[in-house]
């Protein structure tokens, strides 16, 4: 038991992480929270907490490998160096398997977290992390739930026919967006929730027909707009009749995409000049901190959250709903009482330093991609079991007594890592337990580091393959219509104009364009991803004053940003 732990909490305590050395507070509440869940008090700040789960997370590196199993060539996330048993979906999910065939037998003379590591590594693991049999036609997408036609998308939810898109949910017909929810035919939007045909926009909310617009709501035909509500026919706020509007509009030719260029610089400098709110969300948050929050409670330090309530250290949260979760990343749909996992969701309950478990997985414990479990510890790769112990069944009244002695175990003999830290039982897993490189993971996205920084945190560093392509047609040739652009353009090898790797346009996405009148684009969708990840936050808080009133806030605009920040009630009182 810490120092800490002793106290009554009731008032904040101060702790140095493990990992930074930096000092972190522990609040009161915090300290409830771990006495329900009947864990101690963590030994890492929350920056480096987030950043070991972001660790185990390989959202966008897609490589081609054989199935161990059936031996065909797939999509996976697992490069082909790697050498550990990777199947294909078909042959991951089958019947003819459950992970108890690799079931070890727990020896207390040994760290048990190094036995788990020794397990993870030996069982099959999934190709793509995704739930392969609510999904129809998405072998090129990762991380996604109940979609259907789907391509190069990751960390989604209830779509249908999209492309090239990050954490979206129920999004139909689109193409190049990211942070959407209920939206169809939008392209290369931000942050938009319930909008039909909206483009190049950030932020908006039940929004129809507009372009290159910003924190926007309840708008229909509007260009270049930011911070209005209820309006329409307006161009850079200024309000036309229909008539003139629609004139105007045809002036920009945004079937160009060397207009559509020149566009997005002359819109993005009008935007800097009106208030930016301080924290991006709805009115529908009660009592919450962070950044990107919807409909949430009694939420605080959350980030790319919604339907989430009781929780603090909480990210990617885009299915409602979360309750009682502590640093959890994704994804909801019935999580409650979570702490320190990822990618834990769908009806999941009481689920502790796990990672990949669902659906309905209840009481997981240091437990990998275990499908459908219940009363697990330990475990990798195991599906539809009970009581088990490093992937091996016991009878209730065995699990629980060997489990128990375990936790204790974990505390006298806790796992070294190669650093020296040590992971007595209440922490999340070791870093070196990732199977990713760290430069292949989520954690170099938010929390980037050199090489050398990466190997002196225990983990490794992936150099990549050199493109292997020829490219026959750089992305600066392309026409500059949709018009002008055939089918013959599906045979090219495009060099991308800002990295110079090759990549192809799909036939599906083709015809999207074609009904939303866009030109192709002649950057590769890895850049277009990276120009719409460089225009979201970092999940960071910073103080700052507000612009207007002078008011403390704390913001995600850091104070040396450009951007005009607002607190909560200028910015109301400023757009409402």
């Amino acid at each position: 038991m810490t120092k800490a732990e002793t106290k009554t909490h009731s008032t904040d305590s101060v702790q140095v992480c493990q990992n930074c050395k930096k000092d972190f507070v522990i609040e009161p509440d915090d300290f409830a929270f771990y006495e329900k869940m009947k864990v101690p008090a963590p030994t890492w700040c929350s920056d480096c907490r987030r950043m070991r789960r972001f660790a185990f997370t390989n959202l966008w590196y897609l490589y081609r490998r054989p199935c161990a199993k059936c031996g065909k060539d797939v999509i996976s996330i697992y490069s082909p160096d790697k050498k550990f048993l990777v199947y294909c979906a078909p042959c991951w999910w089958a019947d003819d398997w459950d992970g108890t065939e690799y079931a070890a037998d727990y020896d207390a003379s040994k760290p048990f977290l190094e036995q788990v590591r020794d397990l993870n590594l030996k069982t099959p693991r999934q190709g793509l992390e995704y739930s392969y049999l609510s999904n129809t036609n998405c072998d090129y997408a990762n991380g996604v739930a109940h979609c259907k036609n789907c391509y190069l998308v990751f960390w989604s939810d209830y779509c249908e026919n999209a492309y090239y898109s990050t954490f979206i949910n129920s999004l139909k017909d689109s193409l190049d967006c990211y942070r959407m929810i209920d939206g169809e035919l939008c392209y290369g939007d931000i942050g938009c929730k319930k909008c039909y045909r909206t483009f190049f926009s950030e932020e908006c909310d039940s929004c129809t027909d507009i372009w290159f617009s910003r924190s926007c709501a309840g708008c229909t035909n509007c260009f270049g707009c930011i911070n209005l509500r209820n309006k329409s026919y307006c161009i850079f706020n200024e309000q036309y009749s229909r008539e003139e509007y629609l004139g105007k509009l045809k002036d920009f030719s945004l079937n160009s995409r060397t207009a559509l260029a020149e566009i997005e610089k002359r819109v993005h400098e009008f935007w800097s000049k009106h208030p930016y709110r301080a924290y991006i969300g709805n009115s529908l948050n009660v009592n919450v901190t962070g950044d990107y929050i919807y409909e949430s409670k009694n939420t605080k330090d959350a980030y790319m959250v919604t339907n989430t309530e009781d929780s603090r250290f909480v990210e990617f949260v885009s299915v409602a709903s979360t309750r009682d979760a502590y640093d959890y990343a994704g994804w909801g749909n019935g999580a409650e009482r979570i702490y320190e996992s990822a990618t834990v969701g769908e009806g999941a309950s009481d689920v502790k330093f796990s990672l990949m478990c669902w659906p309905d997985a209840l009481d997981n414990e240091y437990s990998m991609y275990s499908v459908s479990c219940k009363h697990v510890f330990g475990c990798a790769n195991l599906k539809r079991k009970q009581y088990c112990i490093l992937n091996k069944e016991y009878s209730k009244e065995e699990y629980e007594k060997l489990s128990a002695q375990i936790r204790e175990d974990m505390k006298k003999n806790p796992y070294v890592d190669l650093t020296g830290r040590k992971w007595p039982y209440g922490e999340f897993l070791p870093l070196e337990f990732s199977t990713f490189a760290y430069n292949e993971t989520l954690a170099q996205q938010f929390f980037p580091k050199t090489k050398e920084e990466v190997l002196a945190l225990g983990m490794s560093w992936y150099e990549g393959e050199g493109n292997k392509h020829v490219i026959t047609k750089n992305g600066d040739k392309l026409p500059n219509t949709i018009t002008e652009t055939d089918e013959s353009v599906l045979k090219e090898a495009i060099g991308c104009v800002e990295c110079g790797k090759a990549f192809k346009i799909v036939f599906g996405e083709l015809e999207l364009m074609r009904k939303l009148n866009l030109p192709l684009p002649g950057a590769c969708p890895s850049c277009r991803e990276k120009a719409r990840l460089a225009r979201t936050n970092l999940p960071r808080l910073y103080d700052r004053k507000c612009a207007k009133c002078g008011k403390e806030i704390k913001t995600s605009y850091a104070s040396d940003r450009p951007e005009i920040v607002y607190c909560e009630s200028c910015y109301q009182s400023e757009v409402s």
